[in-house]
């Protein structure tokens, strides 16, 4: 965001420190297992061993919910999974986004509100992941996080039209251009082999956001 200085300057908002921090940790953990992958740090860093203890696992979720036993790692995983990627690429994607999206949720709202649309999200769509998806693959990363982001940027725009009366057409277009990007990239991971993408997260993680938005008031 740039700000006119009474020099005539331009001057533009840092990014929040809550945000780089919040990077900062995702990156971390990225370094931990790639250190342990070539034996540069102890083994207990490692990919099997952080997102074993790490990750959401809709196993363990489905043994709550039936009463059954359950390791502890779940209550934290609700929310550690979003520090962990499954690679270089994907750490960056969603860092990118993560960065933009949350940078521009401050300065709109302040800093209480990203944390609670990120964090409200990520927990969203882990207990969506949870109740929908049927695996046994540990759910990382953070785009449930991020698609909560999206969720409040774009809930916020729907209210400001509605509120002044004009089509919320656009709003619609862009929802239904993130349905798509989830269809076709589900596909193509599936059948490139990389796995599964998580959607059931990303659409926790949207309507998550999309309800933090209306306890919150944009500038």
């Amino acid at each position: 965001m740039d700000i006119l200085t009474p020099g005539g300057h331009t001057a533009r908002t840092p990014v929040h420190p809550v945000l780089w921090l919040l990077a900062g940790l995702m990156v971390l953990m990225y370094l931990l297992e790639e250190g342990a992958a070539r034996g540069l740090i102890s083994p207990i860093f490692s990919w099997y061993y952080l997102h074993g203890m790490f990750g959401f696992f809709d196993t363990y979720f489905d043994a709550m919910l039936l009463g059954q036993p359950y390791p502890d790692q779940l209550y934290w995983s609700f929310v550690t999974y979003a520090f962990l990627h499954a690679g270089l690429l994907h750490l960056a994607m969603n860092g990118a986004i993560f960065l933009a999206i949350g940078h521009a949720i401050v300065r709109q709202a302040g800093v209480v509100a990203f944390l609670v649309c990120f964090f409200g999200s990520v927990i969203a769509g882990a207990v969506f992941f949870g109740l929908i998806a049927t695996t046994d693959a540990v759910l990382i990363g953070a785009s449930g996080g991020v698609f909560g982001q999206l969720g409040m940027i774009i809930a916020w725009r729907e209210r400001i039209l509605r509120h002044f009366g004009y089509s919320r057409a656009s709003v619609w277009r862009l929802v239904a251009g993130l349905v798509a990007i989830n269809v076709i990239l589900s596909v193509g991971i599936t059948g490139v082999g990389g796995g599964e993408l998580a959607w059931e997260a990303h659409l926790g993680g949207f309507i998550a956001g999309w309800i933090a938005a209306q306890f919150f008031h944009p500038r």
